[in-house]
């Protein structure tokens, strides 16, 4: 044997080499040449039928090549042409896996005898891109398990045929199937990057092989169509940064499949892009999420699995690397297995450039709340798929929150029964709760009416199941409310009750469970906008407030609200504690029950449907739902209507609904709280009155409700919609209500329900005390109602400077402020008929003050009565009709030819009785033709002379002072009605019950009458302001001033004016 150029004996195999036989005398008698091939193969020569080139290839010269199998020591196999089955097809194939996941670990082939008859694959091949060529054999056949493998594969029959390394590439590949002759059967290509999983064909011939959904050597693949597609997959909810006290890596992504077929991900790619050119991909694993449910994808599963329910798993144990969600904002993508895009998210800082993505990228709706989880529509399947960030602005949550999809809405029939505080409450809960006999579920803001209480625990003891959650109160709280909410609630524990505390922790995702529930016996359901204590629910006949609640005796809805309610009872949630008998208040005294005596409301009996609505998760739509439904008219009857508050991607979408009712002409009637009166709910009310209406022409208008000695304040928060539709709620119309609290609301569709409601919400409207003033231009309601004024608007068109309450109605001198306060007639000059003009009847009164040898005269008195000094005379017959002693006549200079006379200014007022003549046009005037700021000017110029020969000029100066002073104050009335936002923000309704309104009887109300009985005001304080009365000086002193401010402020009147 001779070697080729070595010195040494050995055969290569790593690089081409040859071999030759010669004989003794050194003549070459055989030589053979070979390439690379591979260790432990045999070669034979390229014509032989042994190494599977056909009987054709017999004249087959040059290297050497693979045999079939190894013959040493036997004459090599000569085989006749094949004539055998070529029903062998190329299945499945693994070209590379680099951590050996995948079994069999080695590089493998599936192939299927797809024929009617049994097929032997002894000889068969694989040949690759580059030549190279192996042969399937027994020895290199993969079975699982104790399976004996086989080459004899009948039909149906699968066989995995493994392979050295490196024959194929997970970076794009082809081979072919060769039957024993060398032709090749079938073929597999694709350009898809693998690695660890395997590839089958795609159902398109034309198209690359494909990734499987997952291995399944020697067994059918998966069919792809049979599963979930990209289409299929979304992302649905979202938390890109979130940390508790047991996680700082709380962040999560889930994946909803929503298709009808099961999604099986094991190949698909998460990736994630934070630059230009800065990408990040992580390949699933083993991940399937069955058809209509979602899986959560999270770096500290056990972490999100405290506060969040469902289907959570760990990232590591589903991708192939690490992978980490930026918190300041990235592009998320989850890509099939082909690579294409199946949804994309952007958020943050993310660059908005990325494919599947368009517009402004997702940014956090609120700075002030933390673990906010991001949603996709609703959160409960209804996924918009804009590829923008609208996808996304429907809702939030937060982590440890509820997303409830219960169906929240029914039509069926039973026994309605509203109920309408302070009338009707106390005793109906009383008797409701008495009959009940299996179970009670109370959640409730404020517990604090002790006969409810009684009644609960007496249920308790009587067998039924009692469960109580309850508001655990805040910082804010008065220490009263804080013992009261903390005694009851242990008293009902000391009974057996199940009751539990909603928001003792840190990581409470709601700021207050601000519900008013109950569900009785799984058969009925109590919902109102009241607590249980006694401002709202008040013994019969005792004073309270307006609430609306009702008793609904429905098994479906009952069973709607637990579903909902035990949420909130599940101690597992982080928001939900036991309350505790160490809670109880140290010295606190449970009170006495009362025996209650009243009537209970009457029962409607009829069909009905009913929406329920659950803050926050769907009561912002519901809201807007029912506005936009509304055709004719909108009744609202709420606590207060916040303007200014984001609900997190736009304007108050409430807001919104209601301007859009209004402009396409619904009728709009807002009734707002009066005690606890602050700019927001006054500018709820100039916007519906001022803007709206006066500005937009909408019918839209807005009150402040008064009170009498029944209502004492409105704690409502309802609706009544076209007459038909009614809303009892516990939500209040501001951002803490409807994005933070727990809160809860039935909309009712029944004519008969809804009139109810409406008779009582008119009584609200027409309700009339002595000190309510909803536009806030200094007229009471009442006093305009009376007189033929608009409650609702201050504003006069043509002066943006003017309210009605300086307007001069009948041109007499006073404005319609100084004829309130002095118990004049604003559309008679001469109220009492005097012939006396209403000015200088109080000039005259006030100007009595200051002048020590005569009688007081009060400005009442003088304008309502013909003998004010009680000098048994009519005042005009002693002092003349213009306060001078001689009576006005008319002046004939012609003879008895009657002269018209000029009136330059077109005023109104005549020439020779106009005091300014040169009043610009259109400008409003009192009977004098004067302007205000004319008569400011006159007033200022008065200062220089005093001693005019009129006897009218230092009283109308005195008055004039007076009254500007009065407008003064208002302005400070109106600044100083700002209340702390962080409070009411709060729903602080512990700190609104405390508002003391007194109730005012409005029967038999006359004009005041200004004199210092019964007045706080000491008759040496009237000393120091003379010509002032106790009633003036009183409201001067609750609109911010300082008596000591009042004297000083009089005195620089006084002097200014030359006294």
């Amino acid at each position: 044997i001779a070697l080729n150029g070595t010195s040494s004996f050995y055969l290569k195999h790593t690089s081409s080499d040859s071999i030759g036989l010669v004989d003794g005398g050194g003549s070459a008698v055989d030589t053979i040449a070979w390439s690379a091939t591979v260790e432990g193969e045999s070669l034979v020569a390229p014509n032989s039928t042994h190494a599977g080139v056909g009987p054709n290839a017999t004249n087959a010269s040059g290297n050497w090549i693979l045999s079939a199998w190894a013959t040493p020591g036997e004459v090599n196999p000569v085989w006749a042409a094949y004539n055998g089955s070529t029903q062998l097809a190329i299945t499945e194939v693994l070209p590379y896996c680099n951590d050996d996941s995948i079994e069999p670990t080695e590089d493998w082939v599936e192939v299927h005898n797809t024929g009617s008859s049994p097929l032997n694959i002894s000889r068969w091949s694989v040949m690759n891109a580059e030549g190279e060529r192996r042969f399937i054999r027994l020895d290199s056949l993969w079975t699982e398990g104790n399976q004996t493998p086989k080459v004899l594969l009948n039909p149906d029959e699968r066989a995995v045929f493994t392979m050295d390394e490196y024959i194929l590439s997970g970076l794009g590949d082809a081979f072919d199937l060769l039957h024993p002759d060398g032709e090749a059967i079938d073929s597999a290509a694709w350009t898809v990057i693998t690695d660890c999983q395997t590839l089958m064909a795609d159902e398109d011939d034309s198209n690359d092989w494909m990734h499987t959904l997952w291995p399944t050597p020697g067994e059918a693949e998966p069919i792809p169509s049979d599963f979930a597609t990209k289409d299929d997959l979304r992302f649905t909810r979202f938390m890109p940064s979130a940390s508790t006290s047991i996680s700082s890596d709380m962040e999560f992504i889930e994946i909803s499949n929503q298709g009808d077929d099961l999604a099986v991900l094991n190949g698909w790619t998460l990736r994630t892009t934070t630059g230009a050119e800065n990408s990040y991909n992580a390949t699933i694993t083993s991940l399937m999420v069955q058809p209509g449910a979602s899986i959560i994808l999270a770096n500290d599963a056990d972490a999100v699995r405290v506060y969040e329910d469902g289907n959570v798993v760990d990232l590591d144990g589903v991708l192939d690397r690490n992978f980490y969600i930026p918190n300041s904002g990235a592009a998320l993508q989850l890509l099939d297995g082909s690579g294409a895009q199946a949804d994309t998210l952007v958020y943050g800082n993310g660059p908005v450039s990325v494919s599947g993505w368009s517009g402004i990228a997702l940014a956090e709706p609120l700075s002030n709340l933390d673990n906010l989880i991001y949603l996709r529509g609703n959160g409960c399947g209804d996924t918009p798929d804009t590829d923008t960030v609208l996808d996304w602005h429907e809702q939030w949550s937060r982590l440890g929150g509820s997303t409830f999809c219960f169906d929240t809405s029914l039509t069926t029939s039973g026994v309605i029964t509203p109920l309408l505080a302070p009338e009707h409450g106390l005793a109906d809960l009383l008797a409701w709760i008495e009959s009940a006999t299996t179970s009670l579920h109370v959640h409730m803001y404020l517990l604090h009416e002790a006969n409810l209480v009684h009644a609960l625990i007496d249920a308790q003891n009587r067998g039924v199941d009692v469960n109580v959650v309850l508001d655990y109160g805040d910082s804010w709280w008065k220490q009263y409310d804080l013992d009261t909410q903390r005694g009851m609630a242990t008293e009902l524990l000391a009974a057996g009750v199940d009751v539990k505390w909603f928001g003792d922790t840190g990581e409470n995702p709601y700021a207050y469970i601000h519900s008013k529930v109950a569900v009785k016996d799984e058969q009925s359901v109590w919902i109102g906008s009241g607590n249980w204590r006694s401002s709202s629910h008040p013994a019969p006949g005792e004073p309270g407030n307006r609430d609306w609640g009702v008793l609904v005796d429905d098994a479906g809805l009952a069973t709607m609200v637990l579903n909902h309610l035990a949420f909130d009872e599940n101690e597992a949630k982080g928001h939900v504690t036991p309350v505790l008998a160490g809670d109880a208040p140290a010295g606190w005294v449970m009170p006495t029950p009362e025996s209650i005596v009243g009537t209970t409301a009457p029962g409607i009996d009829g069909d009905f449907e009913a929406q329920l609505l659950v803050c926050p998760d769907n009561c912002i739509d519901e809201l807007v739902n029912m506005l936009d439904g509304a055709e004719e008219e909108i009744l609202l009857s709420l606590q207060y209507l916040d303007m200014d508050w984001s609900w997190g991607w736009g304007e108050n979408p409430i807001l919104e609904a209601l301007e859009e009712a209004a402009q396409r002409g619904v009728r709009l009637r807002l009734i707002l709280n009066g005690a606890f009166l602050d700019e927001d709910i006054q500018s709820a009310v100039d916007r519906f009155n001022e803007e709206w209406n006066f500005t937009m022409g909408y019918d839209a208008s807005s009150i402040v409700m008064s009170s009498d000695d029944q209502v004492t304040k409105l704690h409502n928060k309802g609706v009544i919609v076209d007459g038909e539709h009614v809303l009892v709620s516990s939500i209040n119309w501001g951002d803490s209500a409807l994005v933070r609290n727990r809160e809860m609301g039935l909309l009712l569709s029944s004519e008969a329900v809804a009139s109810v409601y409406v008779d009582s919400w008119y009584e609200d409207w027409n309700r009339l005390d002595n000190s309510t003033d909803t536009d806030q231009d200094r007229l009471m309601d009442k006093w305009e109602e009376e007189h033929g004024f608009n409650r609702t608007q201050r504003s006069v068109a043509g002066d943006a400077l003017l309210d009605e309450s300086l307007l001069d109605a009948d041109q007499d001198g006073l404005t319609n402020f100084a004829e309130q306060l002095h118990g004049g007639d604003p559309n008679n000059a001469d109220t009492d008929g005097d012939c006396i003009t209403d000015d200088l009847e109080v000039a005259w009164a006030l100007a009595t003050a200051l002048n020590a040898s005569a009688d007081d005269v009060e400005p009442f008195d003088a304008l309502t009565q013909w003998d004010a000094d009680g000098d048994g005379q009519n005042d005009s017959a002693v002092l003349g009709c213009d306060l001078a002693g001689v009576d006005i006549q008319p002046v004939d200079n012609n003879n008895g030819n009657v002269q018209t006379s000029t009136d330059d200014d077109e005023d109104g007022v005549l020439n020779e009785a106009d005091d300014c003549p040169e009043t610009p046009a259109g400008v409003a005037t009192d009977a004098q033709g004067c302007s205000s700021q004319q008569r400011a000017e006159l007033v200022e110029d008065s200062t220089e002379n005093t001693s005019g020969d009129s006897a009218q000029s230092f009283f109308l100066i005195l008055m004039i002072s007076a009254l500007i002073l009065s407008a003064g104050a208002y302005v400070v009335l109106r600044g100083m009605r700002s209340e702390a936002e962080d409070v009411k923000d709060a729903i602080s309704e512990a700190a609104f019950a405390d508002v003391v309104t007194t109730p005012v009887a409005t029967e038999g109300w006359q004009q005041p009458v200004l004199n210092a009985t019964g007045s706080g005001v000491t008759p040496a304080m009237l000393a120091q302001v003379p010509g002032w009365t106790a009633e003036m000086v009183e409201e001067y002193l609750k609109q911010g001033w300082t008596f000591d401010q009042l004297v000083a402020y009089y005195q620089e009147q006084v002097a200014q004016h030359g006294q």
